[in-house]
């Protein structure tokens, strides 16, 4: 079972996270407030958009702002490097000494490590995080294109290997069969482990079904904004709600369960 908070990654439908992105403090609460009345599960805040990011100290005084706000949502903590969409780049021992001071805290819930850092650095933060119960989603982006469908079957596997919790990868298609090949790589690895998590996304305008009905193919949480985006193709997390639960992802037959509940 892997949880972000309360909120408990592959049970009962699609997960909705929304990113929390802004430069001062004052945007970054607000932008938390607003994402707290909405219908979430887990918050991301993205401390790369933060003026004070390299800061941890104050990172830590955010930190402990946001705490009370999120009405038991889950928080996971990102910083996205400049090298796969991240607004500032990051030294890998400012990164993974800034992961390391968080985890014991009790103010994060979960931490986002990128795929393509030194392994044996990230696998020192995994094994810390595990060992606070802090969860590990590794993730991999490319803003560019679509990698074939055995790289992203690799690079979801390779995630498993390194021990992360939930495996992330977002692609940005450029024809449908590219979030064909997303959708076919999901369901091939979630055929391989169905009782684990696993979150992928196809950006963009052509990735929207992604979005909205990844579940049927094994996604676990989806992202959705509120207010500023923090990617191509996020929607409105009210819309999201109300195509999720128009979808009704959790009244699917499940093959591997061989079990079926209700479908509208």
């Amino acid at each position: 079972m892997v949880r972000i908070g309360q909120a408990v990654l592959g049970e009962r439908g699609t997960k909705i996270c929304v990113p929390i992105v802004g430069t001062t403090m004052k945007e970054i609460l607000d932008a938390t407030a607003l994402a707290c009345n909405a219908p979430c599960h887990v918050v991301e805040l993205r401390i790369d958009y933060y003026e004070r990011a390299d800061s941890i100290d104050a990172v830590i005084e955010l930190l402990m702002l946001i705490k009370p706000q999120l009405k038991g949502r889950g928080l996971l903590f990102t910083w996205r490097t400049k090298g796969e969409g991240g607004e500032r780049a990051i030294s890998t021992e400012a990164y993974f000494t800034m992961l390391e001071r968080l985890i014991p805290t009790g103010l994060v819930d979960a931490i986002d490590i990128e795929l393509f850092f030194d392994q044996d650095r990230m696998l020192k933060t995994i094994e810390f995080a595990k060992m606070h119960h802090v969860t590990v989603v590794m993730s991999n982006h490319d803003f560019n294109g679509t990698p074939p469908r055995e790289v992203i079957v690799n690079r979801l596997l390779q995630m498993k290997e390194l021990l992360a919790d939930v495996p992330k990868i977002a692609i940005m298609p450029h024809t449908t069969g590219d979030v064909l090949t997303l959708l076919e790589a999901t369901a091939e690895v979630k055929a391989l482990y169905p009782a684990d998590p696993i979150i992928t996304i196809a950006m963009g305008p052509l990735g929207t079904v992604t979005r909205t009905a990844g579940a049927l193919f094994g996604n676990a949480m989806t992202f959705a904004a509120a207010g500023k985006n923090s990617a191509p193709g996020q929607i409105d997390v009210y819309e999201l709600k109300r195509i999720l639960d128009t979808i009704d992802v959790d009244g699917v037959f499940d093959e591997q369960q061989h079990t079926r509940v209700k479908v509208h």
